[in-house]
């Protein structure tokens, strides 16, 4: 997907113009396959290709929602839950990964980089879509949905980087 992504942003516009819309379809829908959140890593490559794809393009991608997804009240559990002790110290870089592995999923520290790292795309993805006029209504539910989960969530920590 990647390299599909590369060579639609790099060429001539009007030479691949019509393969954005498949190209999207296909990254959408690998991302709905599953939403668990041992498969954090792979969607957010695929939150940032469909950010590539909108800001490289121009066409406007509406991909809040599958990033958004992890601060929804059906994942707010998981981040209340008490978390696990690390057992082996190590934790697999979310750039190399493309899943997060069982004994890891409960750990304080996924949790902090699961946050951290989906907060972070959702910038980007913001500053890529900042000069269209349908901003403001964007931000609107994007808002909504973050107030909701600091709202909701128990941890400082959270609260704090929302």
């Amino acid at each position: 997907m990647k390299l599909w992504v590369l060579a639609l942003t790099t060429a001539s516009m009007s030479d691949l113009a019509l393969l954005v819309h498949p190209l999207v379809q296909l990254i959408v829908g690998t991302m709905r396959l599953s939403q668990n959140v041992k498969y954090f890593p792979f969607h957010i490559k695929c939150f940032e290709l469909l950010t590539v794809v909108n800001s490289k393009t121009g066409q406007f991608i509406p991909a809040a929602q599958y990033i958004l997804q992890y601060f929804d009240s059906v994942h707010v559990n998981y981040f209340n839950a008490k978390p696990k002790a690390l057992q082996d110290k190590m934790i697999p870089e979310t750039i190399v990964s493309l899943k997060i592995a069982k004994k890891h999923v409960d750990t304080q520290e996924i949790k902090d980089r699961i946050v951290k790292e989906a907060l972070e795309s959702l910038t980007i993805y913001l500053a890529a879509n900042s000069a269209i006029l349908a901003f403001p209504e964007m931000m609107v539910p994007i808002s909504v949905m973050l107030a909701k989960f600091k709202k909701e969530t128990h941890n400082q920590q959270f609260r704090k980087s929302i």
